[in-house]
């Protein structure tokens, strides 16, 4: 096929081989991944532990926002407690849930090719989008495995769809209330999975639609979002959404966890940055120079968002630079476009090979050097299928500031200007955090609590980022309390025990809840101490 017909719209057999190639995108890289027998990843082990608790509360029959504290939506994990709840192990579920989400891709991305795109392009975008939705990977340059943060390579999906769909003339097909469906199931998903996508890109996409006189797309993508949220309201009640604004403004409100990565200056003006967000600036002068200035109004309005979205995400992936190629080259191949395009794709061509290539490093992946997450806990039977990287799960390493207390050496304690040591109830505590281990640690606490007789029927709150040990013994979960700390004390008045740690992962979250339990003025009395954490017993 020559470049004259790759750059042809698609004929009816064009659109049937496309299906296929997007079919086959789903089974190449689903199949990858199922074909292991379970799921293992080796990093992320904090994100991990906050995923897996979310999807055993729901599985149980908690809500998000009613039952426990989270900026995330009961959309970004309704995919896998349904395969949960039809008996599926918490790894396999989790594969599961991608590929169900890609087969519904599947039309959608069949319908924005065949009306938009010429037949190279298609073909481009069917595998940008297959990629993000079944990746093992969250991006970024780093050849491992990880399915943390799965809902922003799912959102990222979603704005690359709709986006298109809202920006691009239709080329040979045009169905206004097809392209309001798929506009709604992608905002359905922002705003009841990873809200900042649909705040950074309603915008763009809401001008983009209007300016090309879209009325009945906009109309049919309110009435699926209401029919979403209608469903949801039916299920969770009424009291889901002011619970979901309030966990959404508590995490807004703390500076627990501001960002999670880098400041927004950095994100502008360093190195590895700087040349994408060049390249979104020249291609907005290029198009409002005379190729498309109609595109370049909407990239002006949708760059910001773009930015935004990398700023709150972490490892700061520009994800959008690949979009932004997409829609420069769908309307024009001026060489300054091309150029553009060129450069956008190159930056960020690392981080979609990473994720392209994780579903084959996960069937290449040496199963003797993972473990079962809840190898010897009372979860090991129905969620055994679930395996973390031995080596960082056994291996315990804390970090802590070198005091000297020789005369020679005195004087760089003071240079150093190391925080003072954090108390709690008169007693000075050891400044250290932990940097490896989270999942040994948290399996040998909940062991010791089981056998110390302290657990059966009992709930804790850690004074740390996590606080799942339920998870790995016979605790019971603390009622709202959060799977994430983001600042005050969530269900802190339902635990029965508060748990400080040794060694907390989160330093500033472990004195900042240790002052906050100081404040409610509770007398707590000491009913355990080991080399691990310190238990006391709630009034």
């Amino acid at each position: 096929m020559g470049m004259m017909g790759m750059d042809e719209g698609m004929d009816k057999a064009g659109a049937r081989l496309f299906l296929v190639y997007l079919l086959g995108l789903v089974a190449l890289m689903g199949g990858l991944s199922l074909a292991k027998g379970g799921l293992y990843v080796d990093r992320h082990e904090g994100d991990t532990l906050h995923l897996i608790e979310i999807v055993l509360r729901m599985a149980e029959g908690q809500w998000p926002h009613l039952d426990f504290v989270t900026p995330l939506g009961v959309l970004c994990f309704l995919p896998i407690v349904a395969f949960v709840w039809m008996g599926f192990g918490i790894g396999t579920a989790i594969l599961l849930a991608q590929i169900t989400v890609a087969l519904m891709f599947v039309p959608m991305v069949w319908w924005l090719a065949y009306s938009r795109l010429t037949r190279g392009m298609a073909y481009g975008v069917g595998a940008l989008v297959m990629v993000l939705v079944l990746a093992m990977i969250h991006g970024e340059a780093s050849a491992s495995l990880s399915l943390s943060m799965h809902y922003n390579r799912w959102a990222w999906a979603f704005a690359f769809v709709a986006i298109l769909v809202a920006v691009l003339e239709p080329k040979q097909a045009e169905n206004q209330w097809l392209d309001g469906v798929i506009l709604g199931i992608a905002f359905s998903f922002f705003v009841m999975g990873k809200i900042t996508y649909g705040v950074a890109f309603a915008p763009g996409v809401a001008v983009a639609l209007a300016m090309r006189g879209q009325w009945r797309a906009i109309g049919a993508a309110l009435v699926v979002v209401a029919l979403f949220a209608g469903v949801l309201t039916a299920l969770a009640g009424p009291a889901m959404w002011p619970a979901y604004l309030g966990d959404l403004a508590l995490v807004a409100g703390t500076d627990i966890r501001p960002r999670a990565g880098v400041d927004m200056g950095t994100l502008l003006t360093a190195p590895q940055y700087a040349l994408g967000n060049a390249v979104l600036v020249l291609s907005v002068v290029v198009l409002r120079r005379g190729v498309d200035p109609r595109l370049g109004l909407v990239l002006m309005l949708l760059g910001p968002g773009m930015i935004y979205v990398t700023y709150q995400n972490y490892g700061n992936d520009p994800k959008w630079l690949a979009l932004l190629a997409v829609m420069i080259l769908a309307v024009s191949r001026t060489p300054q476009v091309i150029a553009l395009a060129v450069v956008a794709c190159t930056l960020i061509a690392p981080s979609f090979f990473n994720m392209a290539t994780s579903t084959a490093r996960h069937f290449v992946a040496k199963q003797n050097t993972y473990s079962a997450l809840f190898e010897g806990t009372p979860n090991a039977a129905r969620y055994g299928d679930f395996f973390t990287k031995a080596e960082r799960v056994n291996r315990i390493l804390m970090r802590k500031p070198m005091l000297f207390k020789s005369e020679e050496f005195a004087y760089m304690n003071e240079l150093a200007a190391h925080l003072p040591p954090a108390e709690f109830q008169g007693e000075v505590l050891p400044s250290c955090a932990q940097e490896l281990g989270l999942i040994g640690a948290s399996h040998a606490m909940a062991r010791d609590l089981d056998q110390a007789g302290l657990s059966d029927g009992k709930s804790v709150f850690v004074a740390d980022t996590f606080g799942n040990l339920w998870m790995f013994g016979d605790l019971e979960p603390t009622l709202g309390a959060a799977p994430w700390y983001y600042g005050h004390l969530t269900g802190y008045e339902n635990a029965d025990y508060l748990l400080i740690p040794t060694c907390p992962t989160t330093p500033h979250a472990y004195r900042s809840i240790l002052k906050d339990v100081e404040a409610r003025g509770e007398v707590l009395e000491e009913v355990r101490r080991t080399e691990l954490y310190i238990l006391f017993a709630r009034p």
